[in-house]
């Protein structure tokens, strides 16, 4: 059975204000889960590679390391913590998110959680913390938008209703588990969306193809029976699913703003490299365009393996 008992906070100190952090100690008390918060420290000179002697790179990475430390302690000076176990990690490494990754490789964290802000292509390309979390990290990871608390405790699970490989059927389960999870745990109901394509517009790019008739109802029928297929198994009511046709990305925020969801729940392949920085997929293109917290659920997440 799904639970969170372990949530990893990463925090970045050129953030101004630390969104992540007020969530997740809102979460840990409704989750009964501990806290573990994490920083980096790092810098050229106090680097192994660096051409100064040992004592010097010795000296400056213990006060360097030492003053992350003290920040980590700052933030929780004016947080209610009571009755939440709260551990302080600083790692020595240049990315946060290779700190992240190998925070996690010493404990199995259930949820990991992070401030973000808008990002640009270039921030996507060069080792940008968000992105390579979304496609590295070995948990589910939570992106805050805002210190805005959650008004309506309102889940939206999106999903991909036809995909019928393993892969796509691992996701679908993972996403909805940790929803509907979160959803108990609030006591709301939990909604799906699903968007499918418009292909009249794929047609139209190639016209020398004609299209079939009654593809587009065929489309959507085949969506509707996969969302209830979905909805049934995990007790989702008729009304609270949401259907649109066009782009996933903005039908996904488009469902989420009409819902006013609080947070969404979405899936991602993990895709890597140059060729995934310019193709993107839908968790990535969402994270912008989202006013609300996002859930990123990967395949190799785990969160629910006894998929049936």
């Amino acid at each position: 059975m799904l639970d969170i008992n372990h949530i990893l906070v990463v925090l970045d100190q050129e953030h101004p204000e630390q969104y992540a952090l007020d969530r997740a100690v809102w979460l840990a008390k409704a989750t009964n889960s501990d806290l573990t918060l994490m920083t980096c420290a790092w810098d050229t000179y106090g680097d192994d590679n660096a051409r100064i002697d040992e004592a010097t790179r010795h000296s400056i990475k213990g006060a360097l390391s030492q003053r992350a430390q003290s920040w980590l302690d700052s933030l929780l000076e004016d947080r209610d913590v009571a009755n939440v176990t709260v551990r302080t990690e600083v790692h020595w490494q240049k990315h946060l998110h290779d700190g992240a990754i190998e925070s996690i490789r010493n404990t199995d964290f259930d949820l990991v959680i992070k401030g973000t802000q808008p990002h640009t292509l270039l921030q996507r390309i060069f080792t940008h913390t968000d992105w390579n979390l979304m496609r590295h990290c070995p948990a589910p990871v939570m992106l805050v938008k805002s210190a805005t608390p959650w008004k309506h405790n309102r889940v939206l699970a999106a999903i991909d209703s036809t995909s019928r490989d393993t892969g796509h059927e691992l996701i679908n389960d993972n996403i909805l588990s940790f929803a509907e999870h979160l959803a108990d745990h609030f006591e709301t109901d939990l909604h799906l969306a699903n968007a499918y394509p418009m292909v009249a517009v794929a047609f139209a790019m190639v016209p020398e193809v004609t299209a079939p008739d009654d593809i587009q109802k065929y489309i959507t029928e085949q969506h509707e029976e996969g969302c209830a297929a979905w909805a049934k198994k995990f007790n989702i009511a008729d009304d609270h699913i949401h259907i649109g046709e066009g782009d996933t990305d903005v039908v996904i925020a488009d469902i989420a703003k009409e819902t006013e969801a609080d947070l969404v729940v979405v899936g991602t392949i993990g895709r890597g490299g140059l060729s995934g920085v310019l193709i993107g997929n839908t968790a990535e293109a969402l994270v912008d365009k989202l006013e609300c917290d996002i859930l990123v659920i990967k395949p190799q997440d785990g969160v629910r393996p006894d998929i049936s």
